[in-house]
């Protein structure tokens, strides 16, 4: 019988850049983190990665200016 129910963990990676390797990026990451903190991989584990992370990786993201200006325009306030 199973006593620990869903274990969350928080894994740091370098600062994520546009066109960054993130598969690498996050094997890395898990690796490493798994050595120091001595857990162990299971199957049916999942590792989840932020919309945020992989639109950066990607380029796909608006800048502060780019929001700045788009709210200007809808509020017709060039």
């Amino acid at each position: 019988m199973r006593c620990v129910g869903t274990v969350v963990r928080g894994i740091r990676t370098p600062i994520i850049k546009e066109n960054d390797d993130l598969t690498s990026i996050v094997v890395d990451s898990l690796m490493k983190a798994r050595e120091y903190e001595g857990f162990k991989f299971h199957d049916k584990d999942v590792v989840a990665i932020t919309e945020a992370v992989v639109g950066i990786s990607e380029g796909n993201y608006a800048t502060l200016d780019q929001i700045a200006k788009d709210i200007k325009v809808k509020l017709n306030n060039p």
